[in-house]
């Protein structure tokens, strides 16, 4: 047997009444992290726990019981292990590939219960031996928990997680979380201590638990889980946001050489990119007719994406991005206040031919389809449309796009345009060449509010590759 395990080096205070009356319990989790084709991530946080134990085993085989034990403090009678929540991320290995597991979780050698099953599915290889796996990934953004001792006045912003329960009964192999996925407050983003309060506050929300143990969760973040509003790469705590995400997210890897949060990640035939908006980001309000340089990725970011992109050999392409990409009809902050580098990015999948490219992103409040036609050339006369998929709100309040000039937007696609609390569901199914991507966006009473399907053969791009220039035969006569 092989495992591994990671605990974090943080700890945040719990406050109870009765300290030396508390039993060992589960705060948050089991949460599914990253999933490989012989391992997975586990996340949980505990309270008043000694140790802390894993069981697993390959559905109906009792002979493949494994079992990892954490020794989370060495002396029982300490008196931190009363007080303080513990983080654990704990990754089994040695499994086999296309196989379900089933796993217990023990907190002081007591088996906790729970009203779902724990379970997971290891990921199949299916390459060189069959068609690629249809599959189906969920997404969404914004969700806000309230908390009244330090929401603004007033209505509650946040709407309730409800919508949670829809989504754990809505059968997915993944699920993409797109930022604000942690709403910090005015008192949280000014300590690293704040952060963490309010990160382990939205993370033991009860709706959110079930859902959590579904399926591998995967995370980018955006301004409202890294710092203030429209936060850039000024943000001074961002190192401590950092941290505090990377506690409770389980993505397999975060950004190069110790900077960001942008990674990878493969299901079947499709690459998910992962980007982080947010630490090497320009202000969005600078002038880009000052400073042509603006950006929102950084150069080191962007030439990763660029060279896994043209790397990729994926059917679908999904680019994760916090805010929007292609809407050329909104001043809010999205890539529209980066026009030159987003026309950087444009070019670049035009000039090298990239098929299959789509963009997934969240923070309007509002879920619509946006389209950006590309028109032909004599250097890429089969390029293809492009799009890019908003999903937003899950929890948080709805934003008032109706009142504004962009309840009319040319680049939206007819009746997809959703202002209510919603997630998309995303279907890859189809024969070699012939796959297929349909989207749904849902509301938390299980409605689908709007549906599009689009075609891999109509996100390739056809242009044929160059052929070698002639040499013209020297005619000069000596």
């Amino acid at each position: 047997m092989f495992f591994k395990t990671i605990l974090s080096t943080s700890y945040l205070l719990f406050l109870c009444t009765n300290v030396f009356a508390q039993s060992a319990k589960i705060l948050a989790g089991p949460m599914l992290g990253y999933c490989e084709h012989t391992e997975i991530m586990i996340w949980v946080m505990t309270g008043n726990t000694q140790k802390l134990t894993v069981n697993y085993m390959a559905e109906n085989n009792i002979k493949d019981k494994k079992s990892i034990e954490i020794i989370l403090f060495d002396n029982p009678k300490d008196p931190q292990r009363y007080r303080e929540e513990k983080i654990s991320k704990i990754i089994l290995t040695d499994l086999t590939p296309g196989t379900k597991y089933i796993y217990s979780v023990l907190l002081d050698a007591k088996e906790q219960k729970f009203d779902y099953p724990l379970s997971f599915n290891t990921k199949e290889i299916w390459e060189w031996r069959a068609p690629a796996p249809d599959f189906k990934f969920l997404a969404g953004s914004c969700n806000y928990v309230n908390d009244s001792a330090f929401d603004r006045p007033g209505q509650p912003y946040g709407h309730g997680t409800e919508i949670f329960n829809t989504m754990a009964n809505t059968e997915a192999q993944l699920m993409i979380w797109l930022g604000d996925n942690t709403y910090l407050r005015e008192a949280d983003y000014s300590s690293e201590s704040g952060i963490q309060y309010r990160y382990a506050h939205t993370r033991k929300d009860k709706n959110l638990q079930r859902f959590f143990a579904t399926q591998p969760n995967y995370a980018i973040w955006d301004d409202h889980d890294y710092g203030s509003d429209d936060a850039s790469r000024s943000f001074g705590l961002k190192e401590a946001t950092k941290k505090t995400f990377i506690e409770y997210w389980c993505n397999k890897t975060y950004g190069e050489n110790s900077k960001g949060i942008y990674s990878k990640i493969t299901y079947s035939d499709c690459d998910f990119f992962l980007t982080d908006d947010r630490t090497f980001r320009d202000d969005s309000k600078g002038n880009e007719l000052v400073n042509p340089q603006k950006t929102q990725l950084g150069a080191t970011q962007l030439q990763w994406l660029q060279n896994e992109l043209i790397n990729s050999k994926a059917t679908f392409k999904f680019v994760c991005m916090g805010g929007q990409f292609l809407n050329e009809n909104t001043d809010k902050e999205s890539y529209n206040l980066f026009k030159t580098e987003r026309h950087n990015i444009v070019q670049f999948i035009t000039d090298n031919h990239i098929s299959g490219v789509i963009f997934i992103s969240g923070d309007r409040h509002h879920s619509e389809l946006i389209k950006k036609e590309r028109p032909a050339s004599k250097k890429a006369p089969g390029g293809y449309t492009l799009y890019d998929i908003t999903s937003s709100p899950l929890t948080s309040g709805v934003d008032n796009i109706l009142k504004t000039s962009e309840k009319v937007n040319s680049m939206r696609i007819d009746g997809t345009l959703a202002v209510k609390q919603n997630f998309c569901v995303f279907n890859v199914s189809g024969m070699p060449n012939e796959r297929k991507l349909l989207i749904r966006c849902i509301d938390q009473a299980n409605n689908t509010l709007w549906e599009h399907t689009l075609f891999q053969k109509d996100l390739t791009d056809t242009t044929p590759l160059n052929e070698p220039v002639k040499k013209k035969k020297n005619t000069n006569k000596k």
